[in-house]
């Protein structure tokens, strides 16, 4: 398949039965004038069975272009549309896709033949976004035809429609999420928006400004979902059921304001509890895409959190456990006799893995504890172990019912509220960036 272009100027057009009494002034001499408007390099004919003679002697009187004549395979199918259809995008696909020829530089004349070639040729022109479609007028004769010498050539631009067709592209991806595919497809159709109408591109420019505001924050990007959100209000305006409401712009913030200072322990905490609460609505967001193994590395990395989350309540940090403090001693102590010992960390401190913040927890008394520690046999934990983006060799540790997984998330839930009430809240804002319940509407 040639990806190349080969800069050719295809006219193409539909052929039909013109008057029998004096086909030449309605059938012959009418196709060399739209012929004649150009300079092209090929022509294509799409006659019926009944009128491919005709095709064939318009080739005949034409030697100075390429003339291809392709007529639609099935006697009476010039009265079906969807047969018709089918036969022209084939060709156009050839065109486009094995002959390396620019939709730009193909014209699709649609004045001549059936109601049902015309209304084909005209879908097949917008599917395989040709720009520019074109049909002939004037006055006309008893029968109905155009009379010679008053035909007007009229151009009709695809652009509407198709940019209609982005648009709802654009919103279906919206729902299902692809935030990145809206970002990438207004890219690929820049150039032709400055030809739209107003309305138009103001909405194609919307979505495709708050699906970037989306991707950032679906990747962890805070503070780039943030800055947009803040600098262009206008435009966000315009993106209707899809704009950033203000629980989600005042979430982004907290979610971008990390701490400065890691020491202040009630800081880092706070600022854990969000990032909990929206990593755990991202993995349900992986989850419902299909990503198993990446929801199950969120949910691994959410329950580590949560007891970091208590341990800063108390004013420790699990990755600088300052080793001369007389509860970390007496920790420390307890888990070497039985050889499980915290790892050394910088000069004067000691590092706690997820599991050894649980039982500090126990030790100091977090009523937390218990069900922290009760996940570690949980088939989710098992999985993250087993996991392929752990320290296993395959990607189906985590493919679970429906029923596991609602479970599991609910289970996530509790611990996060039962931590702190106003999880229920937060994570209502964080499960706002999923739009899949407008497919309902």
């Amino acid at each position: 398949m040639s990806i190349s272009h080969n800069d050719q100027k295809v006219l193409v057009l539909t052929v039909g039965t013109g008057n029998a009494e004096d086909k030449e002034n309605s059938l012959y001499v009418p196709l060399q004038k739209s012929i004649d408007t150009d300079c092209w390099d090929q022509v294509i004919l799409f006659p019926s069975q009944q009128t491919v003679e005709d095709a064939n002697e318009v080739k005949r009187r034409i030697s100075k272009i390429s003339v291809e004549v392709r007529p639609i395979p099935n006697t009476g199918e010039e009265n079906d549309a969807d047969a018709s259809f089918a036969h022209f995008d084939a060709v156009l696909g050839e065109l486009i896709e094995s002959d390396g020829v620019s939709p730009r530089d193909i014209t699709l004349d649609f004045t001549r033949g059936t109601k049902a070639m015309s209304a084909a040729l005209v879908l097949a022109g917008v599917a395989r976004s040709v720009p520019v479609l074109r049909y002939i007028e004037g006055k006309r004769g008893k029968r109905g035809n155009v009379l010679a010498g008053s035909e007007v050539i009229r151009e009709v631009r695809t652009e509407v429609a198709n940019a209609r067709q982005r648009i709802n592209l654009a919103e279906r991806l919206m729902i299902r999420g692809d935030f990145e595919a809206i970002c990438t497809m207004h890219k690929e159709m820049s150039s032709g928006l400055k030809d739209l109408p107003e309305q138009l591109s103001n909405r194609l420019n919307a979505y495709a400004y708050v699906a970037d505001i989306y991707a950032s924050w679906d990747r962890f990007d805070y503070g780039r979902a943030r800055s947009l959100i803040k600098s262009r209000q206008e435009i966000i305006s315009l993106a209707g059921q899809f704009e950033p409401t203000r629980d989600m712009e005042q979430w982004l913030k907290c979610l971008a304001s990390y701490p400065i200072e890691k020491n202040n322990c009630d800081e880092m905490a706070t600022y854990l509890r969000y990032l909990a609460c929206d990593l755990l609505a991202n993995a349900e967001r992986r989850y419902r895409d299909g990503l198993f193994e990446d929801a199950g590395v969120r949910w691994y990395r959410i329950l580590e959190l949560i007891g970091q989350i208590r341990l800063f309540d108390q004013g420790y940090d699990s990755s600088r456990l300052p080793d001369d403090n007389p509860k970390v001693k007496e920790f420390n102590d307890r888990l070497s006799r039985k050889s499980q010992s915290l790892n050394k960390g910088e000069k004067g401190t000691l590092l706690a893995s997820r599991l050894q913040v649980a039982r500090f927890l126990k030790h100091l008394g977090d009523p937390l504890s218990k069900r922290l520690l009760q996940q570690d046999n949980s088939d989710y934990v098992v999985a993250r172990n087993h996991g392929l983006l752990a320290h296993g060799f395959n990607a189906r540790a985590y493919r679970m019912t429906s029923g596991r997984v609602r479970t599991i998330i609910e289970n996530f839930e509790q611990l996060l509220c039962e931590d702190r009430p106003e999880a229920h809240e937060w994570l209502a804002v964080a499960r706002s960036l999923d739009f899949s319940s407008l497919r309902e509407n």
